[in-house]
């Protein structure tokens, strides 16, 4: 959300729905979950499934950039012999 309101700019400040208290509200909402990562983590019983969660995220993200899934590709363009119909 916080880099969706940067792209657009001035096009949403006319926006009939708006979030409340944005942008303190992303940031609350982050530090939350920081928050909640840490307690999990000094929990001696959810540290295990924190932990097989990281390593999760981080094989996910490895194989996303190792097989250039989302990669853009060109667009190819119809040649002078083909036509449009």
């Amino acid at each position: 959300h916080i880099g969706f309101r940067k792209a657009k700019g001035a096009a949403l400040d006319q926006h009939p729905f708006k979030m409340p208290l944005a942008p303190f509200s992303n940031y609350l909402t982050i530090g939350f979950l920081l928050m909640v990562l840490v307690f999990m983590l000094i929990n001696q019983d959810t540290r295990i499934s924190l932990i097989v969660a990281i390593g999760f995220l981080i094989l996910v993200a490895l194989s996303f950039f190792v097989f250039g899934i989302g990669k853009r590709k060109p667009i190819e363009t119809a040649s002078s012999d083909q036509t449009v119909k």
